[in-house]
């Protein structure tokens, strides 16, 4: 959280500075984004980027072969996908701005974290166990798993989607200035890990039995998915401390051994003692119902009034999420048909289904490679963007793996769509770290710029993930259409590549700031940045 002294007095000013509170004890060091973490808590947070990323692996490898095969007609097929997207367009920037301004004794993210995550677990095992369930309660018909099982995914869809916000704002509130980018990178780098951990659960055979008991692939596979998630969220919510803050109305006198922050037009009091916090919840109760009108109106002036910098990098945000979401959603069903020649409608045990199946199982080994890629290509972007800039990687980045996607649709040998597959990892790389370092940039450089200066990072952080969603609804809503009125699955193939090749374009107009570190910020960080260097 971007935080500035509002009162006047200097001695005061200068005390927080220095980390001594109105007691004048020595207190947890504050930056522009708030207290900065140690590195080992740093790790810690990213759990969270690790389990998401796990879960999002098990959903991309296995809930498009789990649709079609309890009988979902390929023009609907894409439709599953929509009710996260619609919901997240709704409520995505609400969200970040009821997380920029959370008064609750966890911490403004750390509530929101807890929330998405139950629903990650929830829409795991509905989706997993979906049809099974259907079945049970509705032996002779499949509406009823195929009702479950789209419930299931939209759940855990909206949620995994969703947690983008309050865990990029959490990582952002104990972000050193001037280390947007390097901390963003260390995100996605455990975001490729537990993308790789879910493709390597989804490649690998899961089939076994106790006595009568019969586990089959897909459910051992959510099974472990969502135990595991469980564990890395819990990291997670263990790695900061978050200070809670209370906002008032009122001015409050240094007497009350307070100190006030400003951030986002709102006011927040940190205070030294429970009485005082309790005394002023009356006060916070009593403008609770202009709340959520307060919060409307923040969030339609953030979208109404976004900076030309900002618009240029949603623009492209959009259109290469729409091209990545279409690979996610249609390259183990690619795989399985194009490259197997399988049939996922076919008999279970037939041939054709058999090979179907084949070649979801190798094209999840191609999406365990693609997050292999990713998180060394995320691992290696700072070296690789000093020298050249970000503009010029995402050039060069969208549009290699655009090309190459492009031409999987005419060529359907095994080698090259898998390797076509691997390298989108660079693409991943990009898009799950570039937009979000460049935001934080901006807030940085631009903090005395009008434009700038009354935009919370979580509400432009979840403006991002509405990109996301825009990407998710055109696929939804247009890509199946198209690809079963082509009556093929290259389809699809030529719109992930041209929409990357479309994002590589529009990355000529990205705007990039150079940001210069004060020396008393290198003096302050040196020591953490190479204590981040050597675990990276």
């Amino acid at each position: 959280m971007r935080t500035k002294v509002v009162e006047d007095d200097l001695k005061h000013a200068s005390n927080i500075r220095q980390g001594i509170n109105a007691k004048g004890m020595k207190s947890t060091k504050q930056h522009g984004h708030g207290v900065a973490a140690k590195p080992y808590q740093i790790l810690m947070l990213c759990c969270a980027y690790t389990g998401t990323e796990l879960a999002y692996g098990v959903q991309a490898a296995y809930v498009t072969p789990i649709l079609v095969s309890i009988g979902i007609p390929l023009r609907y097929l894409t439709l599953a996908w929509a009710i996260s997207p619609i919901l997240g367009l709704l409520t995505q920037p609400i969200l970040g701005s009821y997380s920029d301004s959370c008064t609750c004794r966890w911490g403004r993210r750390r509530p929101f974290i807890v929330g998405v995550g139950l629903g990650i677990l929830i829409g795991l095992l509905a989706t997993g166990f979906g049809r099974d369930l259907g079945l049970l309660l509705s032996p002779n018909t499949m509406s009823t798993a195929i009702v479950l099982t789209v419930i299931g995914n939209g759940i855990l869809d909206y949620s995994l989607d969703a947690s983008g916000v309050p865990c990029r704002a959490y990582l952002f509130d104990v972000t050193p200035q001037n280390q947007e980018h390097r901390y963003q990178r260390l995100a996605a780098i455990f975001a490729s890990i537990g993308a790789i951990v879910g493709y390597l659960i989804c490649g690998l055979n899961w089939n076994f039995s106790f006595g009568l008991v019969v586990i089959n692939q897909s459910h051992s596979v959510f099974i472990l998915t969502t135990f595991l998630v469980s564990i890395l969220l819990i990291i997670s919510l263990c790695s900061v401390k978050e200070v809670p803050f209370v906002r008032t109305t009122t001015a409050v006198s240094q007497k009350n051994n307070s100190i006030q922050l400003r951030d986002n037009h709102d006011i927040y009091r940190l205070d030294s003692n429970d009485d005082s916090m309790n005394d002023n919840r009356q006060s916070d109760a009593a403008t609770k119902a202009d709340g959520s009108k307060s919060h409307l109106t923040t969030v339609l002036n953030a979208i109404l009034r976004m900076p030309r910098e900002f618009v240029i990098l949603c623009i492209l945000d959009a259109i290469a999420w729409t091209g990545y979401i279409c690979f996610s959603v249609f390259y183990t069903d690619f795989v399985g048909i194009e490259v197997f020649n399988g049939n996922a409608t076919a008999p279970v045990n037939s041939t054709e289904y058999l090979l179907y199946e084949r070649g979801v199982q190798i094209g999840s080994w191609g999406l365990l490679g693609q997050s292999a890629l990713g998180g060394a290509f995320a691992l290696c972007l700072e070296r690789i963007s000093r020298p050249i800039g970000s503009r010029l990687l995402m050039i060069l980045g969208f549009g290699l793996v655009g090309f190459l996607l492009f031409i999987m649709a005419f060529v359907k040998s095994l080698p090259f769509v898998l390797a076509a597959g691997i390298l989108t990892g660079i693409a991943f790389g990009i898009i799950y770290s570039i937009p979000y370092g460049l935001v934080g940039q901006y807030h940085s450089v631009f903090k005395d710029d009008p434009r700038w200066n009354t935009r919370g990072y979580g509400i432009d952080s979840a403006i991002l993930n509405i990109c996301m969603y825009t990407g998710q609804l055109t696929v939804s809503f247009c890509v199946g259409g198209i690809v079963e009125a082509s009556g093929t699955r290259n389809a699809a193939a030529i719109v992930m590549g041209g929409c990357l090749l479309a994002s590589s374009f529009l990355s000529i107009f990205v705007v990039e700031v150079s940001v210069k570190p004060s020396q008393p910020e290198l003096n302050d960080f040196t020591m953490n940045e190479e204590r981040i260097n050597n675990i990276t």
